[in-house]
């Protein structure tokens, strides 16, 4: 058994994501500390199109670089809340898009969900998994890798 499958705060986490998974037909959740480490991650590989991984790996690198800038801009007195990156199929249409969300002050949190699914559904659920995964950080003892914050 994982350390993490034991530590309250995270079961209930996970039990949102997987909450979550039921209403909307995303293709993976992370949430994680903006020093990397992960909190809470789900990816739906049997809604995903065949070859679809290499594509997210591909945009992994620039996500990395896409964060660390976006950690930066996140300041509650700056107002930056989340970003939006599209990735785009050979034909320039969008493939699908990658959600970045500030929830507490070292936790984020990241969705990816293919282009047919409606923004305003996207942006309406994951603004509430934000404000229950922050009541959940609210909750936990101990500030998460506070001292860490880059």
């Amino acid at each position: 058994m994982e350390i993490a499958e034991g530590i309250m705060p995270i079961v209930k986490i996970r039990k949102r994501l997987a909450e979550f998974e039921m209403r909307v037909p995303v293709w993976g959740l992370t949430v994680f500390t903006i020093d990397g480490y992960i909190i809470a991650h789900r990816l739906f590989y049997e809604t995903m199109p065949q070859n679809i991984e290499m594509a997210i790996s591909s945009m992994s690198a620039g996500l990395i670089t896409i964060s660390e800038d976006f950690i930066r801009m996140v300041d509650v007195e700056k107002g930056f809340k989340q970003v939006l990156v599209d990735s785009l199929s050979p034909n320039e249409s969008p493939s699908f898009s990658i959600l970045l969300r500030h929830i507490a002050d070292n936790v984020m949190l990241t969705c990816i969900f293919p282009h047919t699914l409606q923004l305003g559904l996207v942006s309406f659920e994951i603004e509430n998994l934000s404000n229950e995964i922050l009541e959940i950080v609210n909750e936990w003892d101990v500030k998460l890798h506070s001292d860490t914050v880059t």
